[in-house]
């Protein structure tokens, strides 16, 4: 009769328990609003606005890599088994503009690398 009463009271602790648990209202997260980079329009072309400013950016720039190969006397070395070139050339530029009580203000960066 113990081993009965004590299965039938954790059935029943267990009913109670699954049944709190699916009367609790599920509460979905509200997603977080998400700020899109905007395009920049006044200042020309490939220009967005730096997320909280009203600065607008660009970058641009360039890569370039040149292989060539044949005779070439005047690179080889004393075996003169180098009769080929290779050369890598890199730039990076950003440019910012904005509006002040003055007028526009600009600024220019380049990094070149060869």
């Amino acid at each position: 009769m113990n081993i009965k009463s004590l299965l039938l009271g954790s059935a029943a602790a267990l009913v109670a328990v699954s049944g709190a648990r699916a009367a609790d209202a599920i509460i979905a997260a509200e997603p977080e609003p998400v700020e899109y980079v905007r395009v920049c329009d006044a200042f020309g072309t490939g220009y967005f606005y730096i997320p909280g400013t009203e600065t607008c950016l660009r970058i641009h720039g360039y890569l370039r890599y040149d292989v060539g190969a044949g005779e070439l006397f005047a690179v080889t070395s004393a075996t003169g088994d180098e009769t080929y070139f290779k050369r890598a050339r890199f730039s990076f530029r950003t440019s910012t503009a904005s509006e002040t009580e003055m007028g526009t203000l600009r600024t220019y960066t380049e990094l070149r690398f060869q």
